[in-house]
């Protein structure tokens, strides 16, 4: 997200919040369909999660509906289909202490101006949305203790 979010920032998503254009959102996207090539690239134990800027929703030419969007370096639109998401919520916080730019200089703080006033075309007017996946977590809890075999021992 170029300097708006600082390289290994923690961050903390809210799976209840409604989006509204203009927030950053943490996606999820599924093996299947049209961003299977971009998730192999990016595959992190079986899922892929990062954060982008909701732009708003959209239809195709066809009729689809589809979210957009954004990232910021480099400045990129993504069309994504509700059945290519397993999750998408708002990122409400920064957790702890994110390594912060030193004195961001003025050419960096133009750069970042530029790649926002990138995005402003996409910027949908759209109702809230709820969060996609709100159910959906990082690690299947369940699946991890049934394929740990631990056992008891007596001291």
């Amino acid at each position: 997200m170029g300097d708006l979010v600082p390289e290994s920032a923690t961050l903390q998503a809210d799976a209840t919040a409604e989006i509204l254009p203009g927030n950053i959102v943490a996606v999820v996207l599924d093996a299947r369909g049209p961003f299977q090539e971009l998730r192999g690239m990016l595959d992190t134990h079986g899922s892929i999660g990062v954060i982008k800027l909701y732009l708003g929703k959209t239809a195709t030419a066809a009729g689809e509906a589809v979210f957009l969007l954004g990232q910021l370096n480099p400045p990129l639109v993504f069309a994504v289909p509700p059945a290519s998401l397993l999750a998408m919520h708002r990122i409400v916080a920064r957790v702890g202490e994110a390594p912060q730019p030193e004195d961001q200089t003025e050419e960096a703080k133009a750069v970042l101006k530029a790649q926002i006033d990138l995005m402003s075309p996409f910027l949908c007017e759209s109702e809230a949305e709820a969060p996609v996946g709100p159910d959906w977590r990082p690690v299947d809890l369940d699946a991890l203790i049934r394929s740990t075999n631990l056992e008891q021992v007596d001291a």
